[in-house]
C-alpha cells in the first residue's frame, strides 16, 4: 500500500458527490501552514495517557506545542507526526530553537511573544544554521500573495506575530473584526477576576455575536468551518449533535461560553488565543507548559526525546517494530476518516502496540465513532474508558470539542 497523503487523507469521498468536493476544497486549503498553536488541552492529555519514564508516545504534531508540553513530563520519547508538512516545519523551528538559542526569553519572545525586535538576528545566528534544507526554504519563502503581504515567513515574528499568521490566525483575526464591526469586543472577558465576572463580560461582549442574522448564516455553512481546520465529514459530525431544540449556532454558542466561563480565565491559555489572538505575556500564566519558565530547563534537556517526521500516523505505526510506542494522540483525526481508514489505524495499534497502550482522541460530536466504523472483532481488542473519558472532557480548557475518548489496548 502506498503511503498516506494529506489529499487522500482528507478526501475519501468520490469528487462527482457535494460531499467529494467540499473534501477536495478542503484538502487544497488544508495544504499550507493551518494552524500556529494546537487546540487539545495538554493537561487533559497527560493525565489521559499517565506518561511516565517509560511512555513511547506518537502524536499527531499539528502547532507541535503538545508534542513539546510532553516532554516536561519526562516520557521516554516523543514521535510527532503530521502529514501536513508545514507543521512539521514550525515544529522544526520550535525545536532548533529550544536547543541552540542563548536564554528562555528569546525562546519566549518568539513562541510566547510571538514577536520580537531580536527575532531576525536570533534567527539568522542561532536557528538557521541548525534547520534542514525544506524547513529552511519554508521560513525564508512564502506564497505570491503572502510575498506582498508579509514578506518572508520568518517575518512574521518582526511584524504583526506568529499568532495573528497561519490560516486558522487568519480566520481568529476576520472573526475578531467582526465582532467588533457588531459592537462585541470578546477580549474584554480576559479582565475578568472571578467567575461571575467573566459570565457577566461573556454575556455583555460575546453572547450577542451569535444573534447576528451574518453569524446565523456563515455558521452553516461548511466552508465556514475550514478555517478552524474543520473538513465536511468533521462537520457532518458536529451536526449530529442537532436536534430540534438546537442549531449549529447553539453548539458554537454553548462551547465558546464554555470557552469565557467555565475555566479560571487568568490561567486558560486557549481563551486568551480565542478572544485576542495572543498569550499573557505580562504575567505569564495563561501559556503552555513548555513556554514558562520553571520548565525552560527540563524542555532544553529532553528535547533529544522528540522526533518530528512528515507521515501519517497509521503509516508509523505500521512501519515500526513492535511494542515501539504505548501511547497515542490522535487529536481529532477519527472524525476526517472512514470506516476503511478507521479500521487501519486501529488495527495497526492492534498488531504493532505494546498491551496497555493509551490511545486518546476528540470527536466534534459527543458520540466515538469507533462502535459505528470498526469490525466487532477489532474493537473487542480495546476497553473503552467511559466515565474518565467524560470526566476529562469536561476538563479540557480548550472547550471546542464535543467529546474526548480513551481507550486501552487489552
Amino acid at each position: 500500500m502506498t503511503e498516506t497523503t494529506l489529499h487522500s487523507a482528507v478526501q475519501n469521498e468520490k469528487l462527482s458527490s457535494k460531499q467529494g468536493f467540499l473534501q477536495k476544497l478542503f484538502a487544497v486549503w488544508f495544504d499550507a501552514f493551518v494552524y500556529n498553536q494546537i487546540w487539545e488541552d495538554p493537561r487533559v492529555d497527560i493525565e489521559a495517557l499517565q506518561i511516565d519514564g517509560n511512555s513511547r508516545i506518537l502524536t499527531i504534531s499539528s502547532g507541535g506545542c503538545n508534542a513539546l508540553n510532553y516532554l516536561v513530563e519526562y516520557p521516554q520519547t516523543v514521535t510527532a507526526v503530521d502529514l501536513n508538512k508545514h507543521h512539521i516545519y514550525l515544529l522544526n523551528l520550535k525545536l532548533a530553537a529550544v536547543e541552540n538559542l542563548p536564554s528562555y526569553d528569546d525562546f519566549f519572545e518568539f513562541f510566547g511573544v510571538g514577536k520580537g525586535a531580536k527575532t531576525g538576528s536570533s534567527y539568522l545566528r542561532y536557528i538557521r544554521p541548525h534547520l534542514d534544507k525544506d524547513t529552511r526554504y519554508f521560513w525564508e519563502s512564502n506564497t505570491f500573495g503572502g510575498s506582498i503581504l508579509y514578506g518572508e515567513r520568518i517575518s512574521f515574528f518582526a511584524n504583526a506575530g506568529l499568532y495573528d499568521h497561519s490560516r486558522n490566525g487568519y480566520f481568529l483575526r476576520f472573526f475578531n473584526a467582526l465582532s467588533r464591526l457588531f459592537g462585541c469586543r470578546p477580549d474584554e472577558v480576559l479582565n475578568a477576576g472571578s467567575f461571575e465576572e467573566q459570565e457577566q463580560l461573556y454575556n455583555k461582549y460575546i453572547d450577542p455575536f451569535f444573534d447576528s442574522f451574518v453569524i446565523k448564516t456563515l455558521g452553516k455553512l461548511p466552508v465556514t468551518m475550514f478555517g478552524l481546520g474543520i473538513p465536511p465529514q468533521q462537520y457532518d459530525e458536529l451536526k449530529k449533535d442537532v436536534d430540534s431544540e438546537k442549531t449549529v449556532i447553539d453548539i458554537y454558542r454553548e462551547r465558546t461560553k464554555r470557552l469565557a466561563c467555565d475555566y479560571p480565565i487568568k490561567e486558560n491559555y486557549f481563551a486568551w488565543q480565542a478572544f485576542a489572538r495572543k498569550y499573557d505575556t505580562k504575567d505569564r500564566i495563561a501559556v503552555p507548559e513548555y513556554l514558562k519558565l520553571q520548565n525552560y530547563e527540563k524542555l532544553k534537556s529532553n528535547i533529544g526525546r522528540l522526533t518530528a517526521k512528515v507521515t501519517s500516523a497509521t503509516d508509523e505505526i505500521r512501519n515500526s517494530e513492535p511494542g515501539t510506542f504505548n501511547r497515542f494522540v490522535f487529536l481529532d483525526a477519527q472524525d476526517w476518516m472512514n470506516a476503511e481508514q478507521m479500521t487501519e489505524l486501529w488495527s495497526a495499534i492492534a498488531e504493532k502496540g505494546q498491551p496497555g497502550s493509551r490511545i486518546i482522541f476528540r470527536t466534534a460530536g459527543a458520540a466515538s465513532p469507533l462502535d459505528a466504523n470498526l469490525p466487532e472483532e477489532l474493537l473487542a481488542r480495546f476497553h473503552y474508558e467511559k466515565e474518565a473519558s467524560e470526566r476529562m472532557f469536561k476538563q479540557d480548557r480548550a472547550s471546542i470539542y464535543g467529546g474526548f475518548h480513551l481507550y486501552i489496548l487489552k
